[in-house]
């Protein structure tokens, strides 16, 4: 009884097999439908027109503000998306608690940076797949260059501190940083530090405390800002050292234009 149940009922689950494939083969093509109206969206800068690809769902935690502040804070660190090409789909859910959901990955190109992608998107009661979860990791991305950038200006310039070599540090100066600060009163905080605290020994870029505040204004003006901590250790006391580095734009190299101390 068992076998023939078996050879009875195979062709209805290879026909049940082939509807499920077609759905899925449905539910994919709506959602990179949707995913594509989100992009070009993002692309043209249009952020309610990538809003109008998204589920309500999507704004249940974060409001439609909170999406356009994100779309905004990504522009201002990247850059406007050059392309984006779809990676993988055919993630399909069904048990979840949003329902049955598509997961899309994407390699966005942008004008200062790439960033990897997924798009998630629930099947709303019209059977059309919308947009509820955007996650992004950006790498090659121009602000981290010039992190790393900073970060060697950094070292070489608080070795020149120590050596007393107050001219090979004050060369790294920018232009906008002497008309704040001029040359000699520069040197006269470098002398002052030094005689409070004492010379410095040894030191420590911290890389974890690096931050970057993009197209912010600041006191060289509008700009990006990014600050290198180093740690030293000097004769009379430790202190955490913030070096800021500017750049009026990602077309030019990022400038000391700050030093700070405090222990």
């Amino acid at each position: 009884m068992k076998t023939k149940l078996f050879y009875m009922t195979l062709p209805a689950f290879c026909l049940a097999m082939l509807l499920t494939s077609c759905d899925a083969g449905k539910l994919n093509s709506k959602a990179e439908e949707s995913a594509t109206a989100f992009y070009k969206g993002l692309q043209n800068k249009d952020y309610n027109a990538a809003l109008n690809a998204c589920s309500d769902k999507a704004f249940s935690k974060s409001t439609k503000e909170d999406w356009i502040k994100l779309f905004e804070k990504n522009a201002a660190l990247i850059g406007a998306i050059k392309s984006y090409t779809k990676t993988s789909g055919f993630n399909i859910e069904t048990s979840t608690n949003a329902g049955t959901t598509v997961v899309l990955s994407y390699d966005v190109d942008c004008q200062y940076g790439k960033s990897k992608d997924s798009i998630f998107l629930v099947k709303e009661k019209d059977g059309s797949m919308k947009v509820y979860r955007y996650v992004f990791k950006q790498h090659d991305v121009a602000y981290g260059k010039a992190m790393d950038a900073g970060e060697k200006i950094a070292r070489e310039y608080i070795a020149a501190v120590k050596k007393h070599d107050y001219n090979t540090a004050i060369a790294f100066l920018s232009e906008d940083a002497l008309k704040i600060t001029p040359k000699d009163d520069w040197i006269g905080f470098l002398e002052k530090t030094n005689a409070k605290l004492g010379d410095i020994g040894n030191y420590t870029v911290i890389r974890d405390s690096a931050s970057y505040n993009i197209t912010a204004t600041g006191s060289a003006g509008k700009g990006n800002y990014y600050d290198i901590y180093v740690e030293t250790e000097r004769a009379r006391a430790k202190a955490m050292e913030k070096i800021t580095f500017f750049q009026k734009n990602y077309d030019e190299s990022a400038k000391l234009v700050g030093h700070d101390v405090k222990f």
